[in-house]
């Protein structure tokens, strides 16, 4: 009875390796896409918008008080210049 399946009944024997194979790589190409915490590289990340100039100088003006360069008061005029300026 068995023999007529060949392999002794273990005719099924190489589906589940198959099916193993294929879940696989399946799940390979879903992670290369995206799927199931892929690779940076696939998901689409938004661009940083640029700093204004204004920002951009006000920041340095700020370092520059912050480290003793200039005094209160010249931090004070040259920021109300920035922002009327830029």
């Amino acid at each position: 009875m068995f023999h007529q399946a060949g392999m002794h009944g273990f005719h099924f024997f190489p589906f589940p390796i198959t099916l193993i194979l294929l879940l696989i790589i399946g799940f390979l190409i879903a992670r290369s896409y995206g799927y199931f915490g892929g690779s940076n590289s696939a998901r689409k990340v938004e661009p940083e918008e640029p700093k204004s100039q204004t920002s951009e100088a006000l920041d340095i003006l700020s370092r520059r008080f912050a480290t003793g360069e200039i005094d209160e008061e010249e931090f004070q005029k040259r920021s109300q210049v920035l922002r009327l300026n830029l």
